[in-house]
């Protein structure tokens, strides 16, 4: 802090939307400190679990300690939340506090991770946490990615508690639930961080935020470390966006079979890269439109083994040879992949955007954006 001609300790100024009162602010400024702190030990405990592959059960999770450093971030965050700037405004102020909580996104995380909270130190439930995504680390062990419980799948005394406000369960529902838990949490500092930018803790010296960006592991596509950077849906659709715009990489791809998904044709087959090897891809007949009629060449490969060019009329319907491509004569997968194989690659495509852009650009990695 600044120090007046009097060589009293001057409040920094304030810019932020929800700025705290003079009798909150050390306390802000305290656990604010600490919630990037309980934030860096959650993101250290991902990686530094008990979790093994075993032959008999195969991998087995432990998520113990990340919950147990959870804790303290969450209560860290309602205390910010609300006796740090909510109960440092106005009236009026406080209205116009809550109705961002409701509206803004990272406002909403904050509101929505009330539930989570109240249910860690109010309710007798244990609030598991959701681990569906590990990464290895080779010899050091191994990552798990923990996301939050979906609503539905949480206790039922969570889900039908009373204590918590309504607009908690419907922000949880909407903005918390599925997410990485990590992201929750840098939503939420930077939420904080927007009300009242003087509470964070800085680098001496510097502007930087303390403890950020987190410690940089094993990159498997994109990881968000640092409050300011993008959550992961917003660059994943910028991914998507992005990929769908450039053509595939090689020279050409070749369709070798039209498989349905649900009521859906979905065309699958190989690319041909230029130095010789040849990647799998599944593809929309909408994007093979769009890549055609930006100069990229696709070939279609008929059951008898001829192989005939596919064209995009104005209308956007594919053809080849004569036919529509949905009639095309194309063979029946009789060995690996098998169908079922193909149709995993395709919901992988339409479900996770890096999975996509590697398929269409033969590993194409986050700095190609």
């Amino acid at each position: 802090m600044a120090e007046s001609p009097q060589g009293e300790l001057l409040m920094p100024e304030t810019t932020g939307l929800f700025p705290a009162a003079a009798d909150r602010h050390a306390k802000g400024r305290q656990k604010m400190h600490g919630l990037a702190l309980y934030i860096s030990h959650v993101w250290e405990a991902t990686a530094t679990t008990d979790t093994s592959l075993c032959r008999e059960h195969g991998l087995e999770v432990d998520s113990e300690r990340i919950a147990l450093e959870l804790a303290p971030a969450l209560a860290a965050i309602r205390t910010l939340d609300l006796e740090v700037i909510r109960n440092s405004q106005s009236n009026a102020d406080q209205h116009r506090y809550d109705a961002l909580l409701n509206t803004d996104p990272q406002g909403r995380v904050v509101r929505g991770l009330v539930l989570a909270r109240n249910a860690d130190i109010h309710l007798p439930a244990t609030l598991d946490l959701h681990v569906d995504r590990v990464v290895g680390e080779g010899p050091t062990g191994w990552r798990v990615m923990p996301t939050w419980q979906p609503y539905d799948a949480l206790p039922p005394d969570v889900r039908d508690s009373t204590g918590t406000a309504s607009s908690s369960h419907r922000a949880y529902r909407d903005t918390v639930g599925g997410r990485l838990i990590v992201e929750t949490l840098l939503d939420a500092f930077a939420f904080l961080l927007r009300c009242d930018p003087t509470l964070a803790r800085r680098v001496p010296g510097t502007d930087d935020l303390a403890y950020f960006p987190l410690h940089p592991y094993t990159l498997h596509d994109y990881e968000r470390r640092h409050p300011k950077q993008p959550n992961r849906d917003e660059v994943a659709a910028e991914v998507r966006r992005l990929t769908e715009e450039a053509v595939p990489s090689g020279s050409h791809r070749e369709i070798s079979y039209r498989l349905d998904s649900d009521g859906t044709p979905v065309y699958c087959g190989y690319t041909e890269e230029s130095y010789g090897v040849r990647t799998s891809f599944t593809e929309a007949s909408t994007q093979i439109v769009r890549d055609i009629q930006a100069g990229y060449r696709y070939i279609a490969v008929a059951a008898d083994g001829t192989h005939q060019v596919v064209t995009a009329d104005s209308d956007g319907r594919l053809h080849a040879d004569g036919d529509l491509l949905e009639k095309y004569a194309f063979p029946d997968p009789i060995r690996h992949p098998l169908p079922q194989t193909w149709l995993a690659w395709w919901e992988l495509a339409v479900e996770d955007p890096f999975w996509y852009r590697r398929q269409r650009n033969n590993g194409g990695k986050l700095t190609d954006l």
